[in-house]
């Protein structure tokens, strides 16, 4: 089965059991995720609001983040 019939498999699923399954796949990319400590993360974060506010960077709509996510993963 191919990653689009998948997600329209589990788009069809109720609403409760699209949130279940959206939080174990949340769960499992979380646990593979960096090891941050919070205090790290929060260091991290506001070094990038920094540069934000600096214009050192120019930050992305959600769109702009979900589409390229989808490319990454070859579902767009």
């Amino acid at each position: 089965m191919s990653t689009r019939e998948l997600a329209e498999e589990a788009i069809s699923l109720p609403l409760a059991e699209r949130v279940s399954l959206a939080q174990a796949l949340w769960q499992s990319i979380d646990q593979q995720s960096t090891d941050l400590s919070d205090a790290e993360a929060i260091r991290v974060a506001m070094w990038r609001d920094a540069e934000m506010e600096r214009g050192g960077v120019e930050g992305r709509t959600h769109e702009q983040v979900m589409d390229a996510a989808r490319r990454a993963i070859g579902c767009a």
